[in-house]
């Protein structure tokens, strides 16, 4: 199994990649320490439709259904760079907290099937995300594992140049939102 590598820092987040079970593409890791509590990080993480005003390309996202109170469907629209078509997904989300260490885990994984697919839309079918938030020193350690397959005829290489960008800006953009621990 391959272990990850670390690629980069800045501004405390660090990110590492690693081969993925997908071809040739590479899966991320990216982890910071905020002054914010677990439950407000989560809050913030499980808000979709505030998704597009700090999530990196997404210019929408809502939740659609309702499982129960820790599961719920969310569907989401990035915008993609031309000429990639812009690309959708849906998500079955599930936040699970553990009682005696207070580390919460949000789950996300892929339904590409609960809604219905659009025509201006390429259809993300293969996403694990993992976000594990871990009471640290008077706040909290984040750390989001991210494996995906965007599909369509994008060149491995190309989605590649993203794996260390993407999880940079995001969590430099959630940064900005939670507030970071000095």
């Amino acid at each position: 199994m391959d272990e990850w590598v670390y690629e980069r820092e800045k501004k405390g987040i660090k990110v590492f990649t690693k081969k993925s079970k997908w071809g040739h593409l590479r899966d991320s890791k990216a982890t910071m320490q905020v002054s914010a509590t677990p439950e407000e990080v989560v809050k913030y993480l499980s808000d979709f439709d505030n998704y597009p005003n700090w999530f990196p390309r997404c210019k929408k996202a809502q939740v659609v259904a309702k499982l129960n109170d820790n599961e719920f469907i969310a569907y989401l629209v990035f915008n993609a760079p031309w000429p990639v078509a812009d690309r959708d997904c849906v998500l079955r989300v599930k936040t699970e907290r553990d009682k005696q260490t207070g580390i919460i885990t949000i789950t996300q994984t892929s339904e590409p099937k609960c809604v219905a697919r659009k025509e201006d839309c390429f259809r993300i079918d293969q996403i694990i995300s993992t976000w594990k938030m871990v009471p640290k020193n008077g706040g909290t350690e984040i750390t989001n594992e991210y494996a995906s397959n965007p599909g369509g005829n994008i060149p491995d290489w190309l989605i590649n140049t993203q794996s260390v960008d993407n999880p940079m800006v995001t969590f430099e953009s959630l940064q900005g939102k939670v507030v970071t621990k000095k």
